[in-house]
């Protein structure tokens, strides 16, 4: 579609979107170094996934974030050191089912508090229909990315 507002409008209101979206990311993430209370955004988003997908596999959180298999499973050994996440029975050869551990689901509300905390500090003099407005614009855009990028079914042998 044609931005009525001229050529290379639309384009440059994308590149602000995303370095916009790219700030705010690096900003959580050093915000996550500057305290133990805080997950990584790597770690939040994996106990985030084990807690909304009890008895999930190593593979299929691979295949939702679009990650190498091995990629997360060392990040998972890590959770799985620090006592955030479990294996529990069930699964074949390596492939076992996970579980967030009480200490998994404590430490994923402590980190989505603080985050939150941070963001109700910078929405704090934006109107209720702004707040309203960027919710919905990013509830829409997840959407077209889930869209985009569907979850694949497990194979019956993973």
């Amino acid at each position: 579609m044609a931005d009525p507002r001229g050529p290379g409008i639309r384009e440059a209101d994308i590149g602000r979107a995303y370095t916009e979206l790219s700030r705010i990311t690096r900003r959580a993430s050093v915000r996550a170094r500057g305290t133990n209370d805080v997950l990584s955004i790597v770690d939040q988003s994996l106990v985030d996934f084990v807690v909304q997908h009890p008895g999930c596999m190593a593979i299929d959180i691979a295949r939702y974030l679009r990650l190498n298999r091995s990629t997360i499973s060392r990040q998972l050994s890590g959770l799985l050191v620090a006592g955030l996440v479990r294996t529990v029975d069930g699964g074949s050869g390596n492939a076992k089912p996970l579980e967030a551990t009480d200490a998994g689901r404590l430490a994923l509300a402590r980190s989505v508090q603080l985050h939150r905390d941070a963001l109700v500090e910078r929405l704090a003099d934006w109107s209720d229909d702004d707040v309203a407005l960027l919710a919905g614009m990013l509830e829409r855009l997840g959407a077209a990315d889930e869209v985009a990028l569907p979850m694949p079914a497990r194979a019956p042998d993973e």
